[in-house]
């Protein structure tokens, strides 16, 4: 139900050659795509009513299933007064006693931003010390343009990890990822064994089989990807500052493959709008900001643009997305 072997020990051999983390295989739970693993770990940390933290920019998958579950999400390190709201991480001060959890992503989506191995370890350590269960989501891990290497919780006390395929190793749809437990929690153990049997059986074994393949193209492929996304990046922020967009509305993008801005000092408060509109008079697809915020008004304001394309259209879309804007045309 967990995996097999050989598709568990490849990833944990990945955490050794990237991480110097030695992992044993038992710990690896692999998934049905990183979804599975939220739906896992919530429901064999959580209770109805619990109260788990998540950034108040976040991937929106979090707060949902949350709800779903009857837990109740709390939104953490956000002012919507503040254009860079959300754009920083949860501090070890936010980590409060009325909090059973914490969830959160670097790199994150949808900012961008990262996380440095000091940062994660206090917080990893905060929430140990005040017995918050903490869950580290890093699926857009080594997708990183900062001088310090993606930092993985993998080693910190208490912590559950989930990744997937997806991202940087860029098999999405296959729906293929995996959880790394903490260590010595017995109980967490048998409790996501026995819901990985009833909710999922097992992940798919096909995509088992791809995802270990995957492990040998690293260097002459995904890390080509990388470096394409870098260049990407360059040309969307370029844009956004012949645009007039103040780089302190524009999200620390270190990693990832998104470019976040709050365009709240141009008079935008219809992001969903805009976006309809740029789509269709240029045929550029950006995403609103409304998913990503507790806040719907902050949403609102905000816009998030995907840079994991081929360079041409990456640069041809900007252009049109300028020349759009130039003519005013963003303005409801």
């Amino acid at each position: 139900a967990n995996g097999l072997p050989n598709v568990k020990a490849r990833i944990a051999q990945w955490y050794l050659d990237r991480h110097g983390s030695t992992v044993d295989p038992d710990r690896i739970v692999v998934t049905t795509g990183s979804s599975a693993g939220f739906v896992l770990s919530f429901l064999a940390l959580f209770d109805a009513g619990d109260k788990v933290g998540v950034p108040a920019t976040a991937y929106p998958c979090y707060r949902n299933v949350l709800r779903v579950l009857g837990a109740e999400p709390v939104p953490l390190a956000g002012d919507p007064s503040n254009p860079r709201s959300g754009f920083d991480f949860p501090t070890p001060s936010d980590v409060t006693p009325d909090l059973t959890g914490l969830i959160l992503s670097s790199p994150s989506n949808p900012t961008g931003a990262t996380l440095s191995a000091v940062e994660l370890k206090a917080l990893a350590e905060t929430c140990a010390a005040k017995g918050v269960r903490f869950i580290s989501d890093e699926i857009y891990h080594h997708i990183n343009y900062t001088d310090e290497p993606s930092a993985s919780a993998v080693d910190l006390p208490g912590a559950l990890v989930i990744n997937s395929f997806s991202k940087y190793f860029s098999m999405t749809g296959w729906r293929i990822g995996w959880m790394v437990l903490p260590k010595d929690d017995a109980g967490l153990a048998s409790a996501v064994e026995k819901l990985q049997q009833n909710l999922f059986i097992n992940a798919p074994t096909v995509s088992q089989v791809a995802a270990a393949a995957a492990f040998d193209d690293v260097d002459a492929t995904l890390e080509g990807h990388v470096a394409v996304y870098k260049e990407n990046r360059g040309v969307v922020l370029a844009a956004l500052n012949e645009m007039g967009v103040d780089p302190n509305h524009v999200a620390p993008c270190g990693g990832a493959f998104y470019v976040y801005a709050d365009l709240g000092a141009f008079g935008v408060d219809d992001a969903p709008g805009l976006c309809h509109r740029l789509l269709a008079d240029e045929g550029v697809a950006i995403t609103p900001g409304v998913d990503f915020e507790f806040d719907e008004a902050v949403g609102k304001r905000r816009i998030r643009i995907s840079y994991c394309g081929a360079p041409a259209q990456v640069a041809e879309a900007m252009e049109r997305l300028k020349r759009w804007w130039a003519a005013g045309k963003y303005k409801s």
